[in-house]
């Protein structure tokens, strides 16, 4: 199968696959489009007069284009099928070798980094203090007291004196001073 995708390749570049690409998307759309159009009418006209010919006719050409649209879409699937056996790549030799040795070399080069600057010297600093590493254990967080989540600030309007017991300390923010050094209030007097 290989050999056939290959002489079909060759087959292909020297014809041009532009208009054959082309074709091949374009034909099952095209088809498939004229089939719905074709049925739908022919079927609407059908339920309002069983017996006219007309409407025969256009089922008869829908369900022509749908067998075309059917064998378009296989045909289309078999040219997917053999660009692909044709563009794989070869793993016993070429340029996909090569690439595939430096690539394992990069990921060799990653593991030891990774180990080197970044696992062994963090257990190391664990071994060392033991103190600390029982700080780095992960506790639960207590339960919260309400549905609403305490973010760091306040809300106008949500506060109660219920949340002062579950709030620890937390930096306190103000606005900006936007104002020059030489004019400001009563805080900011010029020297």
């Amino acid at each position: 199968a290989a050999g056939f995708a290959a002489s079909m390749g060759e087959m292909a570049e020297a014809a041009g696959a532009g208009v054959a690409a082309v074709v091949a998307v374009l034909a099952p759309v095209l088809a498939g489009t004229a089939a719905a159009i074709f049925l739908l009418v022919g079927f609407v006209l059908r339920a309002f007069d069983s017996d006219n010919e007309f409407a025969g006719t256009l089922l008869t050409t829908g369900w022509v284009f749908g067998a075309v649209t059917a064998v378009a879409i296989l045909v289309a699937g078999a040219g997917l099928l053999l660009t692909a056996l044709r563009n794989k790549p070869s793993a016993l030799g070429g340029t996909y070798r090569e690439l595939d040795e430096e690539v394992a070399q990069a990921r060799e080069a990653w593991r030891e980094a990774l180990l080197e600057r970044g696992i062994v010297p963090f257990l190391r600093e664990a071994l060392a203090d033991p103190a600390g590493a029982t700080a780095l254990q992960h506790t639960a967080p207590p339960a919260p007291g309400s549905r609403m989540p305490h973010l760091g600030y306040d809300r106008p309007g949500f506060s109660s004196p219920d949340d002062g017991a579950h709030r620890g300390t937390r930096p306190s923010y103000s606005s900006p001073d936007y104002s020059s050094p030489d004019f400001g209030g009563p805080e900011h007097q010029p020297e």
